[in-house]
């Protein structure tokens, strides 16, 4: 469907509900990715979906009902099964009335990448080809996932908000294993022309080498240096558990903590809609989505608040539009590693829980290349280790930040903390 027919099919959802509150939400999903394994393709799907969601609400109560009958003359039919749910459905303490008219929605063209929104089958299998030739050629495995994603919405709301969105995604993720060795690369972009195939390949397949023989590291103090999936690793818990409600109910590390330093000088968090990878314009129940910062020099600027909290509390209704960015520096991980007097270069992590969401403690394992650093130079290669964290004291005590990479949030630098005791375990 064009962006004209998904937002006028989405108003005559509203049309049809026939209720004070109504919000109609139309989304096209294409899937197309090739999986594989043991160094064959095990998987070619091409998988599209279209579904539309309407809510609808009388003030007191609301109900939701989802469709994929994507045809003008059903809407009759599902606009009556929302309203006999609704007629079902208990009184909501919480209810909010569909947004105020005139909302204002920036648009972002840049998120969408024609090439890429068209699938094709054969760039994914060429990339994958080339995975798996290296490694047979290296006496490798080669595992992992290439794809090509895209996604249109449209929303439209009863007081005569309309808007829609698309975006395209490219990835490339895979891993080389030779016995315990191991590496891993995921790249991401908006279009399949962002990703450095060829680089990654040809640098994956040269750490599995360095990974050989690896040994057990000894006690001792150690700077941590990370690369920018390890860096990404732990600062996805952050927008996990980065919500005004969970602050106010005291079930989370930031309870009582905003315009608080909560890490260092070095730590700016913001989603820009612009910015390393392009936002959404708008959320589910139609609020425009902003630039936001949500640390800045490690002080909590700002949390992401639904209608409801916002209008208690006097915040501004915020979210997250799917874009998320941490401020870099200068430097490749190369030049980070130059600078290490005794550290430890860690790639990836995973297997990553929750030890304690007030605290934000983590704990997990290292994973794809884990390796002793001393005098700036890498010298052999580590086994893997468990650990237990928190992101925000390791983020207190950033040394050095290098140059930020997208990753699949948006951009995630390489960077070094100070010395931390091993076993990382307390």
């Amino acid at each position: 469907m064009t962006k004209q027919e998904m937002l006028n099919f989405a108003e005559a959802a509203v049309k049809a509900a026939g209720t004070q509150d109504a919000v109609a939400v139309l989304t096209e999903n294409r899937s197309a990715f090739v999986r594989f394994g043991q160094n064959r393709v095990t998987q070619n799907l091409d998988v599209f979906k279209r579904e539309l969601r309407l809510t609808v609400g009388d003030g007191e109560k609301q109900a939701t009902v989802t469709s994929q009958r994507i045809d003008i003359h059903a809407l009759p039919g599902i606009a009556s099964e929302a309203r006999a749910l609704l007629k079902t459905s208990s009184s909501d303490p919480e209810y909010m009335p569909s947004v105020p008219a005139g909302q204002v929605y920036p648009v972002i063209e840049e998120a969408w990448d024609e090439f890429t929104s068209e699938c094709p089958a054969a760039p994914r299998m060429e990339a994958v080809g080339q995975v798996i030739d290296t490694a047979v050629e290296n006496g490798f495995t080669a595992s992992g996932i290439g794809g090509m994603y895209t996604t249109q919405t449209a929303l439209a709301t009863s007081t005569g908000n309309a808007v829609a969105h698309r975006s395209t995604t490219a990835l490339l993720s895979f891993t080389m294993d030779k016995g315990l060795a191991s590496s891993y690369s995921a790249l991401s972009g908006t279009a399949w022309s962002d990703l450095d195939i060829n680089t990654a390949i040809a640098t994956v397949a040269e750490q599995v080498k360095l990974n050989e023989n690896a040994v057990e590291l000894e006690p001792g103090d150690y700077k941590i240096i990370l690369e920018p999936q390890a860096t990404w690793n732990l600062m996805m818990f952050l927008p996990w558990i980065m919500d005004a409600r969970m602050a106010d109910q005291g079930t989370s590390v930031f309870s009582g903590m905003e315009s608080r330093k909560m890490a260092g000088e070095n730590f700016t968090l913001s989603s820009s809609l612009r910015g390393g990878k392009p936002g959404n314009s708008f959320n589910e129940e139609g609020i425009p989505a902003e630039d936001v910062v949500w640390f800045d020099k490690g002080i909590l600027k700002n949390l992401p608040c639904d209608r409801f909290t916002a209008k208690k509390t006097g915040r501004l209704p915020l979210f997250v539009p799917d874009t998320l960015d941490m401020a870099g520096g200068e430097g490749s991980i190369e030049d980070l590693i130059a600078g290490v007097d005794k550290g430890i270069l860690i790639r990836r992590f995973w297997y990553i829980r929750f030890v304690d969401q007030k605290t934000m403690k983590l704990t997990g394992m290292t994973r794809d290349g884990v390796f002793l650093v001393e005098n700036g130079k890498i010298v052999k290669p580590l086994k893997d280790f468990r650990w237990n964290w928190r992101p925000l004291e390791l983020f207190s005590n950033i040394l050095r930040i290098g140059t930020a990479q997208r990753k699949a949030p948006g951009l995630i630098p390489p960077v070094v903390i100070g010395e931390q005791h091993y076993p990382f375990t307390d």
